[in-house]
């Protein structure tokens, strides 16, 4: 441009252009100069431009900013989650604890009813009746005792059968606590344990209808059934107790009988009720039952209370730590929503200024000068 410039200029001086053409080329000459500075100078400019947008696109964080605290936010998180955990499963014990604390008072009541309904004028048949659901509560009482087994103590046998052991129910106060809330008392079963002359033992069954050798090779093997016509001569002081069947001289089974539990045997034993002076013993062991059974049923509603109380502090726990996480997982979404919408925004402003680059290349100055006028703060 500046070489035209100079050919014309000197054209002009020497004469060989003249008039109104030397002036008319001399402006064109004039012309192309300044739309090549122009060219030049805003390319530069928006070659600038769009440097700047990608240092300040690529100048973004790579990843979401990480909160100051974060460190001690996610270990909080880890150990409300650990908390959920544990309080969870020991909220599934303590139910099961509560529900056994609850039919043992129901049991107990219901012992209660068939003590108090021995009374004298009760017909034969209602006697045998009175008998028949004596022993179905034992029966109920002593599943309601093997249920427990969940907690891993051996309230009425450990395996299949076993020798009945009335022991402690117990279950953590908390979560990896080695301190336990023991609920005591024989109220976990009644039991008997029959040893005959060879040493061998016999046990009954949980509702008392039948005495099974234990252990015992033989599957198939049902015990000796107890019949409403048996023979039993049971010396309640030295243990001694035989079985014979009706018409039979030799007895069925003999031996020296032991209680467990609370100590009531099945209505067998007290000559299904129908028998005075039986009836007498069977109410002598009731009584004897009851005493420690009302000790336990004054206590247990205060255990119970107890379990409760530990119970209700499990689902405050629980509900607490539940809070804390999802008041962190809020947080953590907020910080990446906020990480997106800036990496959006550095990401329009480089292609504006890229835009304005390209446009101003294909259409010239006026175009830039358009994108200048309608473009965005930055």
């Amino acid at each position: 441009a500046f070489g035209d410039r100079g050919r014309a200029f000197g054209r002009w001086r020497q004469g060989e252009v003249g008039g109104a053409d030397g002036v008319s080329l001399l402006n064109l000459s004039t012309q192309q100069l300044n739309q090549s500075l122009f060219s030049a100078l805003s390319g530069a400019a928006s070659a600038r431009t769009v440097q700047i947008a990608a240092i300040a696109r690529n100048s973004g964080p790579r990843q979401v900013k990480a909160s100051a605290n974060q460190a001690r936010l996610e270990a909080q998180a880890r150990e409300a989650e650990r908390i959920i955990e544990g309080y969870s499963k020991l909220k599934v014990k303590q139910k099961r604890a509560v529900r056994i604390l609850e039919k043992a008072n129901e049991r107990l009541g219901e012992m209660k009813k068939i003590v108090l309904a021995q009374a004298p004028g009760v017909t034969t048949e209602g006697q045998r009746d009175l008998a028949n659901l004596f022993d179905q509560l034992l029966g109920k009482y002593n599943l309601r005792a093997k249920g427990a087994g969940f907690f891993g103590v051996n309230l009425i046998g450990a395996s299949i059968r076993d020798i009945f052991n009335a022991n402690d129910l117990e279950v953590q106060s908390k979560p990896g606590s080695l301190v336990n809330t023991v609920y005591d008392g024989n109220f976990l079963g009644s039991d008997y344990v029959i040893t005959d002359g060879n040493g061998d033992t016999f046990l009954p069954s949980l509702f008392h209808a039948s005495v099974i050798k234990f252990p015992n090779a033989d599957l198939a093997d049902t015990g000796v059934l107890l019949k409403n016509d048996d023979t039993v001569v049971y010396d309640r002081t030295t243990g001694a107790i035989s079985i014979t069947r009706s018409g039979d001289v030799t007895p069925t089974l003999e031996g020296t009988l032991e209680t467990k539990g609370v100590g009531v045997l099945g209505s067998y034993f007290y000559g299904n009720f129908q028998d005075s002076g039986k009836l007498d013993d069977a109410l002598e062991d009731m009584t004897a039952a009851l005493s420690s059974l009302r000790f336990n049923v004054a206590t247990f509603g205060v255990q119970l209370k107890r379990a409760e109380v530990v119970l209700k502090f499990s689902d405050d726990k629980i509900a607490e730590s539940k809070k804390v996480v999802a008041r962190l997982a809020a947080a953590e979404f907020a910080a990446e929503r906020l990480f997106t919408l800036e990496e959006q925004k550095r990401q329009l402003i480089f292609e504006s200024a890229l835009n304005t680059a390209l446009a101003y290349n294909s259409q010239g100055l006026p175009s830039l000068l358009q994108a200048s006028l309608f473009g965005f703060d930055t």
